[in-house]
Formats: C-alpha cells, structure tokens, sequence
C-alpha cells in the first residue's frame, strides 16, 4: 500500500511543529532504512494566505511565519491555540481560565489594547476590552480548519486590529463545489483529580448545485470536567468547561472568475467556575485580618489548610460568553490582477463572576460579597483591496479598512450569602448592593494600506509597505452605585483620537531554489484607549481622559532553508525590537485614580527557529526554539508615586528567556490497509516574572516541562487512537498568575493529566 504521508503521517507544512530533540534523531539509527525513492520521503509544500495576494507556498515568503494544518492538529488532540502553543516558537499563551486567553509573540507584552491581532479568516475578532474576565482573545475551537497561521513580528502594514507583534489567522475549510464529504468524531477522556470529559465534532459537505453552489455545515461540543476545588464552599471540581457550537458556510462560484462566499459561526461556552488556583489565601487573609476572619467565621464559612489544585473562594464564580461571527467575501478576478472585498460583524458577551471578598477586607469591610461583570463587545468591519498579478518585475497591492466598534460593561458588587450566591436581585441603592458601575465605548477605525515589490533580477528583490490609519473613542463612564455612598448623577465623558503611518521595508536574496534570506524594517502600532473613572470627587482633579497609541520598530534577519532534497526544512529569524510610550497601568499623580498610560520604553532581542526534518519516509522529526531579552530600557511609575511599576532593566513580565518544543512521530504499516502511528510530544517553558520591581507581590512562575503521546490506528477513512496529554502530571505548570488585594496570589496552571480514546470517520471524496 502506498502510504499517504500528506493526509497522517504529520506532512511537511507542519514546519512549525517542533522536530526533534537529538535524542529523538538518533531513533532514526534503529527505524528501517531509507527508501531506495527518496521522492518519498520529500517534505510536501503548503500554501498559506497571509499575504493578502492568494496562496502562496510558505517556503517562498519572506516573513517568519508558521502554520499549522488541520491534521496536525488532530494528531495533537488539539481544540484549542494553547494546545498549539507550544510548538509554535516566541508565542506564549497566557491563561485565565477556558476563553479567557492572552497571546504574547516575541516578548511584547503589556496591559491595555492587546498587542496580537486575531483574524477569522478576513474577519477581525481581536480582543480590546481590558477589564478582568473577556478582556483577553476569544477562543473559537479548532474544528474544521485548513490551518492556523502564525506571523511574527509587526504586520502593521497589511493588518491593523492590534497586529503590533504579530498576527493569528484562523483559515477554515472551504465549502467543496464538486463532492460530498463528511466527517465525525470526538474523544473521551479522564483527568487527574478531576473526572470524564467528552468531545464531539461532525462535518458534512454538500454540493447543491456541482462545480457551482455548496453549503457546509460544522457542529461540534464539549464537556470538560472541573479540576478545581473550593474549599470555603466545599465545591468540588468547579472549573468544568462546556462548549457548544455550529458554523454554516456557503460558496457561490457566480462565473469562473467571481466568488462569493459566506459562513456564520456560533459558540456558546459555561465554565462552573474559577480557574485560579489560591491555596493560600487563607493564610494570607490571616496576616493583620485576624478580626475581619473571625467577623467572616459568623458567615458560617470554615477555615480550611491549604492544597494544591484548589482556591479558597467565598462566591460561587461562574464564567459564560456567547459569541458570534458572521462574514461575506467577494474575490473577482481579473487579467491584471483580483480584487477582495470582505465584510464581517462580530459579537461577543461575557458574564464573569468573581470573589469579591478579598477586597473588602482590603478596604475593612468584612462582608463576602461577588463581583459579577457584563460585557458585551460589537465590530463590523468591511474590508477592500486589489492585488495585481503584472506581467513585468513590479507587482503591488491596496487596499482600504473600515471599523465600526460598540463595547458595553458594568460591574455590579454585591453580597453573597453562605452558600456562595448573591443576595437578592441588583438593586442600587439596596442594603446588599456595594459598588455599581457602567462604561459604554465606541471605536471608529479607518485605513489605508498598500505593498509594492520589485525583482530586480531572480536573485534580488525589494518590497516597499505603507499604512495611514486613525481611531476615534467615546467613552461614557457612570458609577450606578458609589462605595458608601448615592450614585453619580451624570457620567464623565472621554474622548481621544489620533492618527499615524506605519511602514516597512524587506529585501530578500534568494540564494537559489531551495534557499532564501531576507532583511525586514517594520513597524508596529495598537490604537489607544480612554480609561475607566465612573466618578469623580468634588475638589480632585479629573484623571486622564485616556491613553494614546504605542508603537515599536522591529529588526529582523531571516532564512527559509529547504535542505537534503527537501526533506529537512530551517526557518528562523533574529529580531531586535524597540517600543516606545507603552501602555501600562500606572498611577495619576494629580488624582486618586490608577489609570493607564503611555509610559515608558523596553527593547526585545532574539532568535527564533522551527526545524522539520524526515530522515526516512514515515519518521517526521521537528524542533522549534525562542531565545529572547525582554526588558525596559526606562523608569515606569507605578501603582503608587514611591513605587515605580518597572526600573530600567527588569524584565518585561511573563515572558520567558527560552522556550522549546520536540515532536517525533513515526508511522508504518500495521496489518493490510492499516496503519500505525506513534507521536511523542516535549515542551519547554522557561521561568518568568508576573511583576517587575516588586519581590515581595510578584508570583513567580517557575519553569515546567510537559509530555504529551499518542498512539493511532489509521486508514484513509478512519482513525483510531490513545492519548495523553500532561503524563507526568506537571502541577506546577503555571500559565499565569494574579496577585492583587482582588486575587490573592491567584496562579492558573495546565490541565492535570488527562488519558483518552479518540476517533474519527471520514466519508465522502475529500
């Protein structure tokens, strides 16, 4: 039987999964010999759409960039980017909880807008709101997609929404005009110290009318059981995670040159409750609390020792979010060239629930109480831009981008009962309501965009990137509940605007058909923001309205290598980058408010790599690394006037000096048309810093290592599989960590480990 490689085995384009340490390399000295065709064991090609000009083979562009496909990320039991992220080099995930998720690339990172823009295809969805819960990237689960794409460094010149680091690309799979296909699928599985957890997931694929219309439709859902414990409540497992989705896409191919094409997605996601584990709370509380924990003790609440895997929450503290995605696309094409024009609303709602008693013991006020937030964020986007297809030496692309942005959010603080729910409905000015407060923004984007490259020659070419864009804020902020006190009267208004160019310049030498180097000059930007002060006191001075834009230049020398006949691809880069006015949270001096504010420098340096290499037809090995020095290069006040937040020098928080990650899969024939394949996943997280300049509130978050393994049964129909993710159990692999009057020493860690079966039928012609 000839193996298909492209479809199981791991196919080359998953240059971005990490090959092998050396250890897995010298497997290849006791596997079978290299075929006698070498064709054979050849790394396919795959085609990404990251440059806005159609597909293009990855190996051929000038970006660093990697992505991976939709099988592979079946054979990484994958549903969501943080299952990625650790073969994917200079990206680190940040975690809060299930949907509650920050992406760092290259070690730019900071409170405020988010600093990587997040693309559904064309449609923008990148986070912006930066309150507590919803304030990070939405996590759309991984089902029936063409790939992820991962760019680094600043795209700021073909993409706006935040790209001031990099960008992610969701691409989903098409609508097949000629066939009808189908999938489903799902695992079940068991977690350390938590219980059973199922997914499922269907295709299926239908052409209404062949070569012309076809409709596909994806469903999918899952039920995580919880892991976390409360110990105040005496809730077990509180942090399962339920999600429910459904995407339906339509393809119209009008003429042999015109699309169109639309898709609606839809994901509903419960989580119980918190994810942040606090085992010391307790202990914590205790320090100078003695008489507001005893005051609490009347609560009927108890006083539990500290564990691992648990928190010590006085409020039950659910988490929901409803999103969804809608988007149109016309591409036409043309002799000279194709023109895309894309338009896309995207919503997304939050509930976040928190424990609120920790601040009020803060304050003196020895009352439990929840914090519960409303967020409701709205974009629509339409997008134009024409790429031309020349017959000369010259070839270019612009475009045009508008953006139309409504955000909603309220807090309400209000007393908890002993069993951990509030007290009553919110009512202002009710003896359980605390705090209340309410901030409605609105967002107008506008920009223009073009790229121009020209081949000198077949060695050497040049490419010149431009991009204008500007954004307008309004932001209303009203307290309905004052602490103590009657609600303001009127809201405070903010409002603040600004416009600025970005460019970029890259020039590549291609040293022959399998090898190419590049320099790139590029610049980065995120759009400010107004800040969050509901109300202002008689004789203080108003804080700052907002915040205005940061920006960063990026260096970068890169090589794309296709080594041995293609059957050991290197790709890396080495980058220097400088940011300026940063967005950080600091302290007004003329006003009792922290606000946020452009202060500050910090220079990024690095190198960055992914390795993919097949030795042999059915061995796939991959390595990807990150090295990088992230620190500020200034003084940045702080939290208070004698406390600045970061000195020249520190590091810039969660970010790690290394990190790593190897995968080596091998595949081979089992009995008849079967096949059997074993994969072996290693990663590396180096150790970080939550807070700078701060040693005594900082949670360090100590470095970790996770192993993953899976071992499949497979045809070109189905597959069978056992799997495991986080086998040694690693409890002190630490995503994040909060430490505030509001979190006490709060670190959220990976999910414990978790064995499971997967399968998966295909049908259809695919």
């Amino acid at each position: 039987m000839k193996k298909n490689y492209k479809a199981y085995i791991y196919p080359p384009y998953r240059r971005n999964l990490i090959a092998g340490s050396l250890g897995t390399f010298l497997l290849a000295g006791v596997l079978p010999s290299p075929l006698a065709n070498a064709a054979e064991a050849m790394l396919e090609e795959v085609l990404v759409t990251a440059t806005k000009r159609g597909e293009m083979v990855m190996q051929d562009i000038p970006i660093a960039i990697q992505a991976i496909t939709g099988d592979q990320m079946r054979n990484q039991v994958a549903t969501e980017i943080s299952d990625l992220a650790p073969q994917i080099s200079s990206l680190v995930v940040q975690e809060l909880g299930p949907g509650d998720r920050k992406y760092i690339i290259r070690g730019v990172n900071s409170t405020a807008t988010a600093t990587v823009g997040v693309y559904y295809d064309e449609a923008v969805i990148t986070a912006r709101n930066k309150q507590d819960g919803g304030g990070r990237q939405a996590d759309i689960e991984l089902h029936d997609l063409a790939r992820v794409e991962v760019l680094k460094g600043p795209q700021g010149t073909l993409y706006g929404a935040s790209s001031m680091s990099g960008t992610v690309r969701y691409v989903p799979n098409k609508p097949n005009l000629s066939n009808v296909e189908g999938m489903i699928g799902g695992t079940a599985s068991d977690t350390e110290d938590g219980g059973n957890n199922y997914q499922m997931s269907g295709m299926i694929n239908i052409p209404i009318i062949e070569d012309v219309l076809a409709v596909r439709a994806v469903a999918w859902t899952t039920d995580e059981d919880g892991y976390i414990d409360n110990l105040i409540l005496g809730n077990d497992d509180i942090n399962d995670n339920e999600v429910n989705g459904y995407k339906l896409g339509l393809e119209w191919a009008a003429t042999d040159d015109l699309t169109l094409s639309f898709f609606g997605i839809n994901q509903e996601r419960e989580v119980g409750g918190t994810s942040r584990q606090m085992p010391e709370l307790q202990t914590l509380l205790a320090t100078n609390q003695e008489v507001y924990k005893s005051e609490l003790g009347s609560y009927g609440f108890g006083q539990p020792a500290a564990e691992e895997r648990t928190t010590q929450s006085y409020s039950i503290t659910p988490w929901d979010e409803e999103l969804d995605l809608y988007s149109a696309k016309l591409e036409w094409g043309f002799d000279s060239g194709n023109l895309l024009i894309a338009a896309s609303q995207f919503e997304r709602d939050v509930e976040f629930n928190f424990d609120s008693t920790p601040i009020l013991l803060f304050f003196g006020v020895p009352l439990p109480a929840i914090t519960r937030q409303f967020q409701t964020r709205e974009i629509t986007n339409i997008e134009a831009r024409w790429s031309s297809n020349l017959n000369g030496p010259v070839q270019f692309l612009v475009g045009g981008f508008y953006s139309e942005e409504d955000k909603d959010f309220e807090t309400q603080v209000i007393a908890s009962g002993s069993d951990g729910a509030q007290l009553g409905p919110w009512i202002p000015g009710d003896e359980n309501a605390i705090f209340g407060r309410k901030k409605q923004d609105t967002l107008e984007q506008q920009a223009v965009f073009g790229e121009a490259e020209w081949a000198f020659n077949d060695k050497w070419s040049a490419m010149l990137g431009a991009r204008w864009y500007s954004f307008d804020i309004k932001s209303e902020n009203q307290e309905t509940q004052q602490f103590g006190a009657a609600p303001a009267e009127f809201p405070t208004v903010f409002k603040i605007d600004d416009d600025k160019v970005t460019g970029k310049v890259n020039v590549t030498y291609r040293i022959n058909d399998d090898a190419l180097v590049f320099a790139t000059i590029s610049e980065g930007y995120r759009p400010g923001g107004t800040n969050e002060v509901a109300f202002v006191p008689p004789g203080s001075p108003p804080p700052s309205p907002g915040f205005g834009p940061d920006e960063l230049i990026n260096y970068e020398f890169g090589w794309k290598l296709s080594l041995m006949d293609n059957r050991v691809t290197f790709n890396g880069a080495v980058f220097f980058i400088d940011w300026e006015d940063i967005q950080v949270a600091t302290f007004d001096p003329d006003s009792p408010f922290n606000v946020v504010a452009n202060e500050g420098t910090a220079e990024v340096t690095g190198i960055e790599f992914d390795l993919l290499a097949r030795p042999i037809p059915g061995l796939d090995l991959s390595l990807v690394a990150s090295f990088q020095e992230a620190e500020y290069t200034s003084v940045i006040p702080g939290g208070s006037p004698d406390m600045p937040f970061a000195n020249d020098g520190d590091p810039i928080p969660n970010v790690p000096d290394y990190q790593f990650g190897a995968t080596a899969q091998y595949t081979w024939d089992a009995f008849g048309d079967v096949e059997a394949a074993a994969r072996l996943e290693y990663s590396y997280m180096d150790d970080r810093i939550t807070l700078p300049n701060n040693p005594d509130e900082d949670v360090a978050l100590d470095s970790y290592s996770l192993v993953n393994a899976r071992f499949a049964l497979q045809t070109d129909k189905w597959v069978v599989a056992l799997f495991g993710k986080n086998l040694l159990d690693e409890e002190n692999a630490a995503y994040d960590a909060i430490n505030s009057s509001q979190d006490p020493r709060g670190v959220i860690t990976a999910r414990p480990r978790t064995i499971g079966l997967q399968a998966q039928y295909r049908f259809g012609q695919q």
